[in-house]
């Protein structure tokens, strides 16, 4: 009798026990992976707005006014007959709704005239707007004055797609977009303004492009044209993985600023002229040319991570250049030509050159002694 209401005192003790512990759960092997945590998803917070005007698919036949708010859930086209005109400080949000991606898609004619202090928005519905979020402004067969002048573009697939069109931009911005502006068939004439955080800054292809002043800034990829014709005056182009890319183009780069890229400028089979340029601190190379009739004269190439300048024959000429510093080689020719490259300075310890084991010449006599150009310019 004792030994039994010992044993129930103890099965009640051990009861307690395991109550208190928890559950008893099998030990894992030694080397089981550990149990999944399920993905914790955050939500996004929507930006507040209240907007005078609402749409869902639209065509706009008429002369149609945006100001204040705005907000839009489905595709709106402007119809060929019809201009749109935003207004200073107007704000366009999109919204996706039952799935689909809103856009605006102008056959006819935008005027949105933003000023520095009260700049137009087109943006997603939410605080924080993420490549995306909503597909673009897009411009198709509209050859009549578009203009668009101080705006941002963020959050989009792409945040201005001219297809067939001519479009004037000033002081516009592509931001936080997979493609910040892409132009196809189009005349472009763009002054200021530019792209950052978007996987393509400006994509050109069979266009013809003056752009002027230009910022490129943290892209994968800041500007990339594909049988266009590009003319590129005093562009900032810092921080992008690859800063200008150009492949069967005409083209001249004049002034402005290629640096702390991991790329710089990218030719290939090219013609035109990279002149007055900062090539500077890009990670892998200053200029690569390949098959490329291109004059590369008046810059400073220094300081490169790699290669000054890469050349893959000797279709083009360097000249009257400042090519020193860079941690590789000042010129590197990785195919079979003579690369010419006379009258540069080539800084105090004199030209450091690589020709392919002697199958990649590279002509530098004269050599200048003292820089043709300011540092700076």
């Amino acid at each position: 009798m004792k030994r039994h209401h010992i044993n129930l005192i103890y099965g009640l003790l051990v009861l307690a026990a395991l109550c208190v512990a928890g559950p008893v759960r099998a030990a894992a092997p030694a080397d089981a992976a550990p149990a999944a945590v399920p993905a914790q998803v955050a939500e996004r917070a929507e930006a507040p707005f209240k907007p005078q005007l609402t749409y869902a698919d639209k065509v706009l036949a008429e002369d149609t006014v945006w100001r204040g708010e705005v907000l839009v859930e489905g595709a709106v086209t402007v119809a060929p007959q019809a201009t749109l005109t935003v207004e200073p400080g107007t704000v366009v949000r999109f919204r996706k709704s039952a799935g689909r991606d809103p856009l605006l898609l102008v056959q006819g004619r935008i005027v949105a005239s933003g000023t520095k202090d009260d700049p137009i928005r087109f943006t997603s519905s939410f605080a924080a707007p993420a490549a995306g979020d909503w597909q673009g402004v897009t411009l198709l067969g509209s050859e009549k004055k578009n203009l668009l002048e101080n705006c941002r573009i963020e959050g989009a697939q792409t945040g201005i797609e001219a297809l067939f069109s001519n479009l004037t931009l000033k002081g516009v911005r592509g931001e936080r977009s997979a493609s910040g502006m892409r132009f196809q068939d189009a005349l472009v004439v763009m002054e200021g303004g530019g792209a950052s955080d978007c996987d393509t800054g400006l994509s050109f292809l069979n266009s013809e492009a003056t752009l002027r002043n230009l910022n490129l800034v943290g892209n994968r990829l800041g500007i990339s044209a594909h049988k266009s014709s590009i003319y590129l005056q005093d562009g900032s182009l810092a921080m992008n993985r690859s800063a200008f890319s150009a492949d069967n183009c005409r083209l001249r780069l004049a002034g402005g600023a290629v640096l702390d890229n991991g790329r710089g400028v990218t030719l290939f089979e090219c013609e035109g002229a990279v002149n007055g340029m900062k090539l500077a601190r890009n990670s892998d190379y200053g200029i690569s040319l390949t098959g490329s009739r291109v004059r590369v004269s008046g810059n400073l190439i220094i300081g490169n991570g790699d290669q000054g300048v890469l050349v893959f024959d000797g279709a083009g000429v360097a000249w009257d250049n400042v090519i020193s510093g860079n941690a590789g080689h000042d010129i590197y020719n990785a195919g079979s030509e003579e690369f010419r490259a006379p009258g540069n300075f080539w800084g105090e310890t004199g030209p450091r050159v690589f020709d392919n084991g002697g199958r990649g010449k590279v002509g530098i006599a004269p050599q200048l002694k003292s820089p043709p150009v300011p540092p700076g310019q």
